[in-house]
């Protein structure tokens, strides 16, 4: 019996004890992390961003400009004051799927590329790591041996960066044409491979006649820009589209740029398609195949042209870029010295050709951009204003330039009440 009380007891104390330790470590108190405020990435921006009451004058200005050009779609942005207060796509990225365009759809820019491949030179320039009297070609210069080491003329040995930069450097299209568009000509010239490479087009402008002293006189060079991207390359070590990367463009926030393919086949993410609505707008296929192509896709090869015409952008990055080299710094502080951005603008040695600029008129700086299935035009215009449009298509008819000139500046003219925000800092 003693036994069994025993037991009941031991039984009971157990139980005791399991309850005394729970209700111990119950009332030890826990560490409860403190919360924190969810700190939310930049969104891409959408159309809604910019559906303001202020803002209908440029809408309809849009609208109009659309009809009027007969543009499948468009991308537009605006800067005032250094601020991006307007970010709006209209039409179609791609008619056929229904897309409409939004601020995130990247479009091909043309000869918009030039003014990244000039400022990405100046900054060499300004690091030190490159001078614009730097000679191009010969022994002393930057791009030696393989296709270089077949000049002709020793006026070419003449050519320094700053020739390359304004269009100077002795070449003429009235010679052959322009070399970037030519494959079949070079083909037959010079008996080469498809499809033709770079250093083919090379070897091709090198054992010509120089038509003109460097210095001497302007002639617009797609080439020539393609050569500063090689001396980007070979001054650095890298390849043209890394360095501009890598130095340029995601440093100050710019991530959806980038080189843009060929094919319809290689459009990149949110690239919108493109329309070519001009009488001319099948060409034999660059490679050689003997086939006909929509001059879009496979008639001139856009990534080859790259430093000259071949980026990829939306429009709130060419603003983003914009105000890094407009001269102004009471936001945003230009990435290139003033000295620099001057000559940017006015011209080296008296030449007074801007460097990766179209044109230059007082305050009104611009740039076009055209390719098949490509139209536009970027412009740091007066009183604070910056803006870019940018089109999927070439029109059939109608100036491109001179027509969205035109409505920008009726709609900009036209918003009495310009709402205090930047939309750069609510973008990625």
């Amino acid at each position: 019996m003693a036994q069994k009380y025993f037991s009941i007891l031991t039984f009971v104390l157990v139980g005791v004890l399991i309850l005394l330790a729970s209700s111990m470590k119950m009332a030890v108190p826990t560490l409860i992390p403190e919360a924190k405020e969810e700190i939310k990435p930049p969104k891409k921006l959408s159309n809604s961003d910019s559906e303001l009451l202020a803002f209908k004058p440029i809408d309809s200005m849009m609208n109009r400009l659309m009809t009027g050009l007969r543009l499948t779609g468009a991308t537009v942005a605006i800067v005032k004051d250094e601020q991006l207060v307007y970010a709006k796509g209209f039409g179609f990225a791609d008619k056929e799927q229904k897309v409409k365009v939004e601020p995130y759809h990247r479009f091909r820019i043309g000869s918009i590329s030039k003014l990244i491949t000039a400022t990405a030179v100046l900054k060499l320039v300004d690091e030190g790591k490159l001078s614009m009297d730097d000679y191009v070609f010969g022994e002393s210069g930057i791009l030696r041996g393989g296709p270089y080491n077949v000049i002709q003329n020793r006026n070419i040995y003449q050519i320094r960066v700053k020739h390359l930069l304004n269009h100077t450097a002795g070449w003429s299209l009235i010679t052959y044409g322009d070399p970037m568009f030519i494959p079949h000509r070079i083909h037959k010239m010079d008996k080469v491979d498809y499809p033709i490479v770079f250093d083919d087009i090379v070897r091709f402008v090198l054992k010509r006649h120089l038509p003109y002293r460097p210095g001497r006189k302007y002639n617009y060079s797609n080439f020539g820009y393609v050569l500063l991207g090689e001396v980007i390359s070979a001054v650095t070590g890298n390849s043209y589209e890394n360095w501009v990367n890598q130095n340029l463009l995601e440093p100050n926030g710019i991530m959806d740029m980038a080189l843009a393919g060929n094919l319809e086949k290689d459009r990149q993410q949110l690239e919108v398609k493109y329309y070519d609505y001009s009488p001319d707008n099948q060409q034999l296929a660059y490679h050689g195949t003997g086939e006909m192509a929509y001059k879009p896709y496979g008639a001139d090869d856009i990534r080859m042209l790259g430093p000259a015409g071949g980026w990829l952008a939306t429009s709130v990055d060419l603003m983003k870029f914009l105000v890094l080299v407009d001269g102004y710094s009471n936001r945003y502080k230009d990435i290139l010295s003033a000295g620099l951005i001057d000559k940017m603008v006015n011209g080296v040695d008296g030449i007074q050709r801007p460097l990766g600029w179209r044109s230059v008129k007082d305050e009104h700086w611009w740039r076009t951009g055209t390719l098949s299935g490509t139209s536009a035009l970027l412009t740091r215009d007066s009183n604070g204003y910056s803006w870019v449009v940018i089109s999927n298509t070439t029109p059939r008819r109608g100036s491109f330039p001179g027509t969205s000139r035109w409505a920008m500046r009726e709609a900009l003219a036209k918003v009495k009440d310009w709402p205090d925000r930047n939309l750069f800092d609510r973008s990625e």
